[in-house]
């Protein structure tokens, strides 16, 4: 990745997400950094004491959510903002979903 001394602190103001459906924009929702970095660390503690099976099993997929890789990328160039995470589309509901760190 390069020498961590070369790397600038790169801060990210939020998480955008949108939602279209039908090709109208249903939902444009900006959270807050700080406030995304607190529910990734809650989502993964709840999964990690989950040991029962059954409910919300949408906790599992934040095990793959490494935020501390991404900066450091964001950090060395290899990345850079606006950064796609996620998208979904779903078009026989005609519905499309990205979300975005800013």
């Amino acid at each position: 990745m390069g020498n961590k001394q070369n790397m600038k602190p790169v801060k990210p103001k939020g998480i955008r997400i949108e939602v279209t459906e039908n090709d109208v924009m249903t939902a444009n929702v900006r959270v807050p950094y700080f406030v995304v970095k607190m529910g990734l660390k809650f989502g993964q503690m709840a999964d990690n004491s989950k040991k029962k099976g059954g409910a919300n099993n949408e906790l599992e997929r934040l095990k793959d959510v490494d935020m501390d890789a991404i900066l450091e990328s964001l950090g060395s160039g290899e990345l850079t903002l606006p950064y796609l995470l996620v998208e979904v589309d779903e078009p026989d509901k005609n519905q499309h979903v990205k979300i975005t760190l800013e």
